[in-house]
């Protein structure tokens, strides 16, 4: 039975408390911090336990593996010590203050107390972890397996931890502004008051123009690609290119269109739609190759030798088979052409009002500007402090984010429905 170590475990219990408290004050900003003496006594507690662990191992060791110990672990371990006592010595001594300054060849620079000082805590959190786990396991395989697995641990905890910071802060802040007038009324007075209706259906036309632009020309790339072509090089220099678009910033795509379609089309819907159709062209052809290549070659072989065509093996085995990936790249790119802003604001949107004019009550009018959930959201960022739009662009905001989440349950929604019809 392994012996139970309590000074590394009592090291470890102390990080977790820095850790937590660290990361809360990181994360909220606040101007005063009445842990710091908890913080200064944890350091020290650590310093002191983490030091007490190493001399016993090192008692513990022989002599050869005494030397080895000193020269593989020793010099980090100290490092990390002497971080330790360089940060209670700081907090002690008033050199993290709420107007530390740092200056180096000329340039200066301010730091806020209330980002140094839990960001350097949050630190020697982490070091504290890594030399007690080593410490507890005495720096064996089993030790650093460990590690590894706690530090993946933690990182899938502050990315659920952040998200749901995230959500709920923009929750908490928006969900005063929802009403039903709010979403079926248009926006007046610079947005100060009235709702985002006319931004909501910018918005739908401007996906809808996207997706019927990107969609076909997506998957047919996709399936020439992959089942037609026999050249290896091309298709490599063109799935090169391709992933090499879609790595693209926006803004680019946005300066694109307003040299080229903006001259051609003017500020229109229209422009907006094919600008954002180009931009999630690279999405839809990369997701939807993957979503082919996974269907096994048995199965086209054996529709051939049934004496099935290409195109009858593509349409009826291969494209079937390959659903669950095409549909959830296209949603994905609904959820991107969604959330766009800079593609779209010099070519298809305007901060009026004015509803989608339509003909025949279906059809809408391609060669108009539109509004948009992002653009509108935008403007009200810039009229913070100058006029009282704080709640609705809160609103504004979560309308978008669910809109976006929703987009993106429905692809998961949908990618788990068709797997399970499928089976090979």
């Amino acid at each position: 039975m392994k012996k139970i170590k309590p000074a590394p475990l009592a090291s470890i219990v102390v990080a977790l408390f820095l850790l937590i408290s660290s990361l809360y004050y990181l994360i909220i900003q606040s101007e005063v911090i009445p842990l710091v003496p908890f913080w200064a006594g944890g350091l020290v507690a650590c310093l002191v336990l983490i030091s007490a662990s190493a001399l016993a191992l090192n008692r513990d060791a022989t002599d050869r593996t005494r030397v080895a110990w000193i020269r593989s672990r020793f010099l980090p371990l100290a490092a990390d010590l002497v971080y330790f006592l360089a940060v209670f010595l700081l907090i002690f001594s008033g050199r993290i203050r709420p107007d530390l300054e740092f200056e180096f060849l000329g340039l200066s620079a301010v730091f806020t107390y209330d980002l140094v000082l839990p960001f350097l805590v949050l630190l020697a959190s982490f070091l504290v972890i890594k030399d007690s786990i080593n410490l507890l396991y005495g720096y064996s395989t089993r030790g650093r397996e460990v590690l590894v697995f706690s530090m993946v641990r933690l990182s899938a905890v502050f990315t659920l931890l952040l998200l749901g910071g995230i959500i709920s802060v923009i929750l908490y802040r928006g969900i005063g502004a929802i009403s039903w007038e709010f979403l079926t009324q248009p926006h007046f007075r610079l947005g100060t008051e009235g709702g985002i209706s006319t931004c909501i259906e910018g918005t739908f036309w401007l996906v809808m123009g996207a997706m019927l632009i990107s969609a076909p020309l997506g998957i047919g790339a996709a399936i020439y690609l992959n089942e037609y072509s026999k050249h290896t090089g091309l298709k490599r220099i063109v799935t090169i290119a391709v992933g090499c678009l879609n790595g693209v910033p926006s803004v680019v795509y946005g300066l694109f269109g307003l040299a080229f379609l903006v001259a051609t089309f003017g500020l229109s819907l229209l422009a907006g739609s094919i600008i954002l159709g180009l931009m999630n062209l690279p999405t839809i052809i990369l997701t939807s190759q993957e979503a082919l290549k996974s269907v096994p070659n048995s199965l086209r072989e054996g529709s051939v030798a049934l004496g099935a065509t290409r195109w009858q093996t593509v349409k009826k085995v291969v494209i079937p088979s390959a659903l669950p990936g095409v549909l959830t790249g296209l949603i994905i790119g609904v959820a991107r052409a969604a959330g766009e802003t800079a593609p779209i604001m010099w070519t298809a949107v305007t901060f009026s009002a004015t509803p989608v004019h339509m003909f025949y009550g279906v059809v809408p009018d391609v060669f108009q500007p539109v509004n948009n959930l992002c653009y509108h959201l935008l403007n009200l960022i810039y009229f913070l402090g100058a006029w009282d739009v704080e709640q609705n662009a809160w609103g504004t905001a979560l309308v978008l984010l669910a809109l976006v989440l929703s987009i993106n349950m429905v692809a998961i929604l949908i990618r788990n429905y068709y797997r399970k019809k499928i089976s090979w």
